[in-house]
């Protein structure tokens, strides 16, 4: 059984580096290798084919790499976003609902609009994935990120945002 007492775990990554660490460190702690894989795959690819064969999760984890670098990159990078959410959304658990914790590190999609920005993409990806959702918390840094005064706002770019997605039948 894998800690918290999930029945299984995937993890999916577009880097191998990252694959061969998360499965060392599963292996580090003592993790059962039957009920935990790492892939390596483009997540949305990983997610078409995951809908496509029907499966399902009841908790997904969306993290990916800066997609907004800069302000003019935000626009691409908010349509992204909200292509990986409004996927990960399909693929929570249909009939029971479930947990989506999904993250930013992109300043641009953290501070516009008073930081509410990176929000609204996520809840326009609930409407188009037909998913309603209901914010459970919203965090930024971690206190190992030490933030400096002078260079706030700047440096206040990680935002994670954990949303409870309703059952099919509930939106």
């Amino acid at each position: 059984m894998i800690h918290g007492g999930a029945s299984s775990c995937v993890g999916v990554d577009s880097s191998q580096q990252a694959v061969d660490a998360a499965t060392a460190n599963a292996r580090l702690n003592n993790l059962d290798s039957d009920s935990i894989q790492f892939i390596r795959q483009d997540i949305s690819e990983y997610m078409k084919d995951a809908k496509d064969k029907g499966e399902e999760f009841d908790v997904i984890i969306l993290d990916p790499p800066k997609l907004a670098p800069t302000v003019t990159a935000l626009d691409r990078a908010s349509r992204k976003y909200h292509s990986l959410n409004r996927d990960a959304m399909k693929l929570i658990n249909s009939k029971e609902g479930g947990l989506l914790l999904t993250c930013t590190c992109s300043g641009a999609m953290t501070q516009k609009n008073g930081g509410q920005y990176f929000l609204e993409t996520i809840k326009k990806a609930a409407l188009s994935a037909g998913r309603r959702i209901t914010l459970l918390r919203s965090s930024g840094a971690a206190p190992c990120h030490t933030q400096c005064p002078a260079s706030f706002p700047a440096n206040a770019y990680l935002t994670a945002a954990l949303f409870y997605i309703s059952p099919e039948n509930d939106s």
